[in-house]
């Protein structure tokens, strides 16, 4: 059968499953139970970017806070002794919202995002 969705919902309904996903397979950080708009959006350009990977909680309280988003969302980063980047994004009482990785190849490409969700969801101080 047809399906009308267009990109942004059919995006949305992943960003969905990826949160349905990290609640249900971590167990070691207090997941969220709600995201705000802007939380969403990130959400799906990190899911977006290509090898990203669902991390495991564990690593949530080993990130360092990177930067605040508009909506005090943290995000965090924290590179394993294998040098995999991982990212996160917690809520103002610092529970996880997010935890994904890329492999080496495609560092680059999780880190325009990175730049990407910087300028378009953080204040512009002068």
């Amino acid at each position: 059968m047809f399906n009308s969705l267009g990109v942004f919902e059919e995006g949305f309904r992943l960003s969905q499953k990826a949160i349905d996903y990290l609640k249900e397979w971590n167990t070691e950080a207090e997941i969220a139970s709600s995201i705000s708009q802007t939380a969403q959006k990130v959400v799906e350009m990190l899911v977006n970017v290509a090898g990203m990977t669902m991390a495991h909680s564990r690593d949530f309280q080993r990130a360092t806070p990177f930067f605040t988003l508009k909506d005090k969302t943290v995000v965090k980063i924290f590179i394993n002794p294998a040098q995999v980047k991982h990212i996160f994004l917690a809520d103002d009482n610092n529970k996880m919202i997010f935890g994904g990785y890329v492999g080496w190849i495609h560092t680059k490409e999780m880190n325009k995002a990175i730049d990407k969700i910087k300028q378009e969801f953080t204040e512009e101080t002068m």
